[in-house]
């Protein structure tokens, strides 16, 4: 299997380069000057392992939302490892939702870059610990947060009644949320029979209450 490195880092793709295949005998290894100089270049591509490098957060972020999608769409067997400076959990996985079998920071030691791409070349995904780390605490967060009020109304109720706390008028939050004053109407009419409001101004009130709004 072939390893393809990709860096508009002369000096950075060259002593990668080198530095695999001083490591080892099982890939050919080539570099060359970023995605679109190897997939213009007028010679087939070859799939097998590519290693899609980019430094700092700009070219970090264009090399997963652009050049890995062109690798990926032009070269079929293809399996893309990124390698960045940056260590962000969120480049991390969008690396992957957007196609990547791997992502390795530039603090990487050698030894454990070979190996991820080892994992990678017989079908693995390879992610640094801390970013798996990061995410999992991330769900945790998200899952323990109090879920927003809604008071028992509906999605559409809370933006019409968030439109008359603003003081909007029936004919502007119709507008606003693309329906007719009719549809309005029932909405806030439900809402103050659920509060046994008697008027708009006590529904505000009283759904403030409800909601938890200061």
């Amino acid at each position: 299997m072939s390893i393809t490195i990709l860096s508009e880092n002369k000096i950075f793709r060259t002593c990668l380069a080198r530095c695999l295949q001083t490591m080892t005998h099982d890939f050919e290894v080539s570099c060359h000057d970023g995605a679109q100089a190897w997939l213009s270049g007028g010679e087939e591509p070859a799939d097998g392992i590519v290693l899609l490098c980019a430094t700092g957060q700009k070219a970090t972020e264009t090399a997963i939302r652009h050049d890995l999608n062109e690798v990926l769409h032009n070269v079929g067997g293809a399996r893309v490892i990124v390698i960045s400076d940056e260590e962000s959990p969120a480049h991390m996985m969008e690396a992957l939702t957007m196609g990547a079998r791997g992502f390795v920071t530039m603090d990487t030691d050698l030894d454990v870059t070979l190996g991820a791409i080892r994992l990678v070349s017989v079908g693995g995904t390879f992610i640094p610990a801390s970013g798996l780390m990061s995410a999992r605490a991330a769900q945790v967060a998200a899952a323990a947060a109090p879920a927003p009020k809604t008071g028992g109304f509906s999605q559409r109720q809370l933006e019409v009644l968030e439109l008359a706390r603003l003081g909007d008028p029936n004919k502007i939050i119709a507008f606003k949320l693309s329906m007719s004053e009719a549809t309005v109407k029932v909405h806030l009419r439900n809402m103050m029979r659920k509060l046994k409001a008697r008027n708009r101004t006590e529904l505000i009130f009283k759904s403030n209450e409800l909601l938890g709004i200061g």
